[in-house]
């Protein structure tokens, strides 16, 4: 039986411009929803050169594979926004992530 993802909250994982660094490229997972009615968003981000620096992975060039970072940085972004979830008293399993 499919889990009903209908009634989970959506977790955006997408590739823009950093809202803490303006101007530097990120990649983000972000969630929108209520809690006690009030509105709430989890939010975390990476940026593509620093984290490409941190774990050797080429940045320019020939070499670069935005697959291969977006692989990489994927598992970091989850994690973070399962522990802010978890501060307002959501479960994992009512985030509905992309790749999962």
């Amino acid at each position: 039986m499919e889990e009903n993802i209908m009634n989970k909250i959506n977790v955006e994982f997408n590739g823009g411009e950093s809202r803490q660094n303006p101007g530097v490229a990120c990649d983000y997972m972000l969630a929108k929803t209520e809690v006690d009615g009030e509105e709430i968003e989890l939010y975390a981000e990476i940026l593509i050169d620093d984290f490409c620096k941190e774990h050797d992975l080429p940045f320019e060039g020939d070499e670069f594979d935005m697959d291969e970072v977006d692989n990489a940085i994927y598992p970091v972004l989850r994690e973070e926004i399962v522990k802010q979830a978890a501060k307002y008293g959501i479960p994992e399993s009512e985030l509905h992530f992309w790749w999962d």
